[in-house]
């Protein structure tokens, strides 16, 4: 019975891998949060120039760049007609709009983008090179293809800052779909539990779940949309899909703390 109790194998307690550690709040606001929108900014302006450059390769071929800057054009009629009250700006269409130009000038034409698209090519139409002359023809074609990119380029990057703007400028509405999202669901909390409810962890871990998405896809979904869309067709579906997600959240939380 000794000699059993010797041979026996030691056993050790289970070891579980570490968890990573979450940061706080006050890190999200100043490094985590700013940096994710970055990202999916700079991943929605990814989308749509692909986008507009398989469009132009094969759906608007005729229109070339002219299709983003009719985009760009109705966009700013938006911003301009829609957006003249805020509570962040006195007059957000006009300070937006200046905004929007002056960083278009000080990117594009001030650093000498536009001007090099445009010129690239015409002192090789000019040269009086004989090589230059016999391949005018071929190169004119490849240059002009090649502007077109170049020009929808910078079209959709100013599509995709005048929508970042007006997502900016719907900050409000989104804050307050949250507060009554939070106060409608919080009641809905009280009234299961004061009245026995029904109490479910796999609804909340899965409305839970659902929250960055709906705030992720609906942003990504309009920022990289390739045709002129009113705002309020995805941002209104888009808060009130976030405010439902929030209400369902709180609602089933648990009962007991």
């Amino acid at each position: 019975m000794a000699e059993a109790r010797r041979t026996a194998p030691q056993q050790y307690p289970q070891q579980y891998p570490a968890q990573p550690r979450e940061h706080g709040l006050l890190y999200n606001l100043v490094w985590g949060w700013p940096w994710k929108l970055v990202g999916v900014i700079l991943a929605s302006l990814i989308v749509s120039l692909v986008i507009e450059y398989v469009g132009i390769a094969f759906f608007w071929p005729e229109m070339g760049a002219a299709h983003s800057q009719a985009v760009m054009n109705t966009e700013f009629g938006y911003l301009s007609s829609d957006f003249t009250r805020s509570l962040l700006l006195s007059e957000p269409a006009v300070t937006v709009t200046r905004w929007v130009t002056d960083a278009y000038q000080w990117a594009f034409v001030d650093s000498g983008i536009i001007g090099w698209i445009q010129q690239t090519y015409q002192a090789e139409m000019n040269s009086g090179n004989e090589v230059s002359r016999n391949l005018k023809g071929a190169s004119s074609w490849l240059g002009n293809y090649l502007q077109q990119y170049m020009l929808a380029t910078v079209y959709v990057s100013i599509v995709t800052l005048i929508r970042v703007t007006i997502i900016a400028l719907s900050v409000p509405l989104f804050v307050l779909v949250i507060c009554v999202a939070v106060v409608e669901g919080l009641g809905r909390r009280d009234l299961r539990r004061f009245g026995a409810g029904y109490e479910s962890s796999f609804l909340y871990h899965r409305a839970k779940r659902l929250i960055k998405p709906a705030v992720y896809l609906p942003v990504m979904a309009y920022l990289s949309w390739p045709s002129a869309v009113y705002p309020n067709f995805l941002l209104l579906p888009a808060a009130l899909m976030l405010g439902l997600t929030i209400t369902v959240t709180t609602a089933s939380f648990k009962k007991y703390l």
